[in-house]
């Protein structure tokens, strides 16, 4: 590393017009099912911005980890990063989560409809937001199920 990237965290001077909060969201697993596989990781960086697309503030990250049920496989270590070492004794506080989320109008993730489903299923307070994907092709809205 030659030196830290300093990120700003305001683009663009609120005008007075509507604000919304948006999360943008990774979550790590210990497999692809989320019926049987479990997070291990959570990741948000929330942000305001506008209707028309511009970043206003972006707000302090939350990442926490989680240990799982069973140990991890060496192949989610290998594309994650993460070990059994790392989470050992580690939850993520589902109270923090809810406060970090609740305001949110929209949830942004890579895969959001990988994503999605584990986050649904582990906290209830993403059942009741709009999701979108930020593939590099195009960004597409999931609606609400």
């Amino acid at each position: 590393m030659l030196r830290r990237l300093q990120t700003p965290t305001r683009y663009h001077e609120p005008d007075g017009g509507d604000v919304k909060l948006a999360i943008f969201l990774d979550l790590e697993t210990t497999g692809l099912d989320p019926a049987k596989d479990e997070i291990i990781e959570i990741a948000m960086v929330p942000f305001t911005y506008s209707g028309d697309g511009r970043i206003f503030d972006v707000h302090e990250a939350f990442n926490e980890l989680q240990e799982p049920i069973a140990p991890i496989s060496a192949e989610i270590t290998q594309i994650t990063g993460i070990t059994d070492e790392m989470v050992a004794g580690h939850q993520i506080s589902a109270d923090k989560v809810a406060e970090v989320v609740g305001p949110a109008a929209l949830i942004i993730a890579h895969n959001a409809a990988f994503d999605r489903r584990f986050a649904e299923r582990a906290f209830d307070v993403f059942s009741t937001k709009a999701w979108a994907w930020t593939g590099t092709v195009k960004v597409e809205s999931y609606p609400l199920t």
